[in-house]
């Protein structure tokens, strides 16, 4: 067993639990689909995602072993998970977990019926009674007071919000907001063929994105999704209001060829909606792995995405106040007809320090757990390098074609598979891409190392990566013009052949 080199003194994640208690656990909670349980009651993930995750033994993965991916990637440590189990009195799977808690807490497994309130009480100290307490009201609805009134606070807050909204707008948009139009439900409701699901595109964060057509246009319409619940509904509401008013704050105030452009909202209807440009190449994530049978990226285009999500990054990093992306990964980055990129995804963006300031201090940590530093996860120090080190992961995902997460990796993170790999660097070029004439992989990998340097001091601005790679091989360059003269031609035949 591993444990003996997790520090308990620490938060330990999800994504440390070693290989053998883990493939052990999966084995346990596969028996009985518990993790159906796990994953919807406690977890509170969507439908949509546990119906593809039931699917996992077709693919002969474990389903719980893709849940623990999932949540681990939110940050999820395991003693969370195990006061869950606690909830859902699985005590053999405790048992498992048990050597990666702090001693205090093993005496839950041992209580067998009895209330939590009773334990916390038989010797454990006020210190415990605290600790353990806020775990499981983060976890649980076991807060019956608040249950009590939920209901109605939900309806109050609604209706507050609605007031707030529709009686005086300019307090919740600022004249760049004002701008976007504001689209009736309705309208969104034809544009998706009243939400047909064969029009969805994914699903991500608080919302499912559809694809329609607005305006004789191609569009993409995130609809933000509340899971049902009086508690759940009550929490996630706030959230899709700050969600929605984020995105559309920086979304019109960063008009740039390599930002995702939104071209309207809707608040008011059953659900809050955004309006974006539809992006037919889908997400650089989709085209690295080739889902849906796409072809493979070539070293020319894979440059030109790598450049031209640098030059949107620098651009938020250049703004009069900074404004930190905090979700940079290649799911977030999309594709135009002509495979230009379009940074999107604002959700979690936040206002930098200014220069005088190298960082801000943050209460909470979100994001994507493979795509953050070390500063932000255990500090919450948050700066533009954090975006920094978060595009040099982007960058090993373009060179090499792996995921930024692969729990069959011995070194389950990129960053870490990369930074420890035995083999000479050149044999992790993803060969999928062709002949790489213009030592395209190289650049990208060492301009890669950089920006994830451990310490954010040692990390380029995105002005610097920009320039850098602006300054790698002209040669490659021109061969990327002419290669945008075929894409180009291409797209307008398919283009005429569909009118046709």
């Amino acid at each position: 067993m591993m444990m003996s080199s997790l520090n308990l003194n620490k938060k330990t994640y999800i994504y440390e639990l070693p290989y053998t208690e883990r493939k052990e656990f999966c084995n346990i909670i596969d028996m009985n689909d518990k993790w159906e349980e796990l994953g919807g009651k406690y977890m509170k993930i969507d439908c949509a995602t546990l119906f593809k995750i039931s699917k996992a033994p077709m693919r002969n993965h474990s389903s719980t072993d893709e849940l623990l991916t999932l949540w681990g990637e939110q940050n999820h440590t395991i003693l969370e998970l195990f006061t869950i189990l606690y909830e859902m009195q699985h005590y053999r799977a405790m048992i498992i977990l048990k050597p990666f808690v702090d001693p205090k807490y093993h005496k839950l497994i041992y209580q067998g019926d009895k209330t939590f309130s009773n334990l916390v009480k038989t010797e454990t100290g006020n210190d415990l009674n605290n600790e353990v307490g806020n775990l499981i009201k983060l976890n649980t609805d076991s807060n019956q007071k608040r249950a009590n009134n939920l209901e109605r606070e939900v309806l109050n807050t609604s209706s507050k919000i609605n007031e707030h909204i529709y009686s005086d707008p300019s307090v919740m948009f600022s004249s760049a907001e004002a701008c976007t139009p504001l689209i009736t439900y309705n309208e969104l409701e034809q544009a998706t063929n009243y939400w047909n699901k064969e029009n969805i595109l994914g699903k991500g964060g608080f919302g499912v994105v559809f694809k329609g057509i607005w305006k004789n246009t191609a569009v993409a319409i995130k609809r933000l999704e509340s899971q049902k619940g009086a508690e759940q509904q009550f929490n996630i509401l706030e959230a899709q209001r700050q969600q929605s008013l984020r995105e559309l704050k920086y979304l019109n105030s960063c008009r740039h060829d390599n930002i995702l452009s939104l071209y309207g909202f809707s608040i008011g209807g059953e659900k809050p909606c955004l309006v974006y440009q539809y992006m037919i190449n889908g997400s650089l994530e989709d085209r690295l792995q080739c889902r849906q049978g796409t072809k493979p990226l070539t070293w020319c285009i894979r440059f030109k995405i790598a450049t031209g999500s640098a030059r949107g990054l620098q651009f938020l990093h250049g703004m009069d106040k900074p404004l930190i992306h905090g979700d940079i990964k290649s799911a977030n980055i999309l594709l135009d007809p002509y495979f230009e990129p379009r940074i999107g995804d604002f959700g979690l963006a936040r206002e930098g320090p200014l220069q005088e300031y190298t960082h801000v201090k943050v209460s909470h940590v979100h994001g994507t757990r493979p795509y953050l530093p070390d500063e932000f996860l255990r500090g919450k120090k948050f700066s533009t390098k954090v975006d920094t080190y978060s595009f040099g992961v982007v960058l090993f995902e373009i060179a090499t074609g792996q995921r930024a997460y692969d729990s069959l990796r011995n070194h389950k993170f990129l960053k870490d598979h990369v930074e420890n790999n035995d083999c000479p660097i050149s044999d992790m070029a993803d060969v999928k891409a062709g002949p790489d004439e213009n030592n395209v992989y190289l650049s990208l990998m060492t301009i890669g190392k950089n920006c994830v340097s451990y310490k954010a001091k040692d990390r380029p601005e995105m002005e610097q990566v920009l320039r850098k790679l602006d300054c790698v091989m002209l040669q490659e360059k021109h061969q990327c013009k002419y290669i945008d003269s075929r894409i180009k031609i291409n797209y307008f035949i398919d283009t005429l052949l569909i009118i046709i």
